[in-house]
C-alpha cells in the first residue's frame, strides 16, 4: 500500500511539474507575441507619422497666370501745329526713321527766316561797332576823347557781339522747331493705333500713333510672397496659350522688390486680394501668333527643386 501512495504522490508530482511547464511557455509564447505586436504598432505610427510629414512637407509646383504683353510708344511732335499729312494706317509695318506723318510748316519756315534776318541784322550791327572801335583805340590812348567816350564804344562792341550769339541761338531753335514739323520712326515696329487724321490742330506732345516697337515680347505675371524665394532672375520657364498648341521658352527677366495687391485683371488661384510680387517673363521665341493682350499659362522649371511641364508637352503635342 505504501508503495502504491508513494507511486501516486510521484505520479501527482510529475503531473504538476507537466503543467507548471506548460503554463511558463505559454508565458513566454505570450510575452512574444505582445511584444512583436507592440513593434508592428510603432511600426505602422512611425510609417503613418512619415507620410503625414511627406504631405504636410510636399512643395507644390509654381504655376503663374498672366498676359503677353509689348513694348510700344505713342509718337507725338514736339511743337504744336495743323496736323497736314498721317502717312500709315492701323497694322502697317514702319522701319527705324521712316516719315509717318508731318505739320503744316509755313508757320515755323516764317518764324525760321526772321530768326536769320534778325541773325544778320546782329552781324553788321557787331560789325559796325568793331569798326567804331578801331577808329577810336588810337584816340583814346591819346586822351584825344574822353575816357568814358571810349568805355561806351568798347561796351557798344561787346553788347553787339552778345546779341549776335543770341541770334544764332534764337535760329538754331527755329530751326528745331521746323525740323520737328516731321515725325519720324523711332525704331522698327507696327502701327497699333492711329489716332489723329490730316487737318487737325495738335498742342505739342498730342499723340498721333500708337507704335508696337518690335523687341523681345514678354509676360507680366505675379508671384505670391511664398514663392518669391524659389525663383531668381534667369530661371526657365514654359509659356502656353489657350489659342495654340505651341509652348514657348522664356525666362524671367524681372522681378519686382515691392508686393502690391493683385490687379483685377489677373487670375491667380489664391485670393485676389493676397500680396504677389510682379515678374516680367521674357519670350524667348515669341512668333506672330503671340499677341498683346493674351492670356497665358507660366510653368516654372525650378532648377534643383520642383518643375512642372506644360500639359501640350505631356501629350506630346
Amino acid at each position: 500500500m505504501e508503495k502504491i501512495e508513494k507511486g501516486r504522490e510521484k505520479t501527482s508530482e510529475n503531473q504538476n511539474d507537466t503543467l507548471g511547464k506548460k503554463e511558463t511557455g505559454f508565458r513566454k509564447k505570450s510575452g512574444k507575441g505582445f511584444f512583436i505586436l507592440l513593434l508592428l504598432i510603432v511600426g505602422a505610427a512611425g510609417v503613418a507619422g512619415w507620410d503625414f510629414y511627406r504631405m504636410k512637407e510636399k512643395v507644390e509646383p509654381i504655376v503663374l497666370y498672366g498676359n503677353a504683353d509689348i513694348r510700344q510708344v505713342n509718337l507725338s511732335f514736339r511743337v504744336g501745329g495743323r496736323l497736314e499729312t498721317v502717312l500709315f494706317d492701323e497694322g502697317q509695318e514702319v522701319k527705324a526713321g521712316d516719315k509717318v506723318a508731318s505739320l503744316e510748316q509755313t508757320p515755323f519756315l516764317n518764324k525760321l527766316n526772321q530768326a536769320k534776318a534778325q541773325l544778320e541784322q546782329a552781324f553788321v550791327q557787331q560789325k559796325n561797332a568793331e569798326n567804331r572801335l578801331k577808329r577810336n583805340i588810337p584816340l583814346c590812348k591819346t586822351d584825344t576823347v574822353s575816357k568814358q567816350q571810349c568805355e561806351d564804344i568798347e561796351a557798344a562792341r561787346d553788347e553787339a557781339v552778345a546779341n549776335v550769339d543770341y541770334a544764332e541761338s534764337v535760329v538754331k531753335e527755329a530751326q528745331t522747331a521746323f525740323d520737328d514739323t516731321i515725325l519720324y520712326a523711332p525704331s522698327d515696329g507696327i502701327i497699333l493705333v492711329r489716332i489723329q487724321e490730316p487737318g487737325t490742330m495738335l498742342s505739342a506732345g498730342a499723340p498721333v500713333y500708337t507704335l508696337s516697337l518690335n523687341d523681345k515680347m514678354w509676360v507680366r505675371a505675379y508671384l505670391k510672397e511664398t514663392e518669391l524665394g524659389r525663383v531668381k532672375i534667369g530661371t526657365p520657364v514654359l509659356i502656353e496659350t489657350d489659342s495654340t498648341k505651341k509652348v514657348y521658352k522664356g525666362h524671367i527677366g524681372f522681378i519686382s522688390p515691392q508686393a502690391e495687391f493683385t490687379p483685377k485683371t489677373i487670375e491667380t488661384a489664391s485670393l485676389r486680394t493676397d500680396l504677389v510680387y510682379r515678374v516680367r517673363i521674357i519670350v524667348e521665341d515669341a512668333d506672330d501668333y503671340l499677341k498683346q493682350g493674351m492670356p497665358v499659362t507660366v510653368y516654372v522649371q525650378e532648377e534643383g527643386g520642383v518643375s512642372v511641364s506644360s500639359p501640350a508637352l505631356d501629350k506630346g503635342l
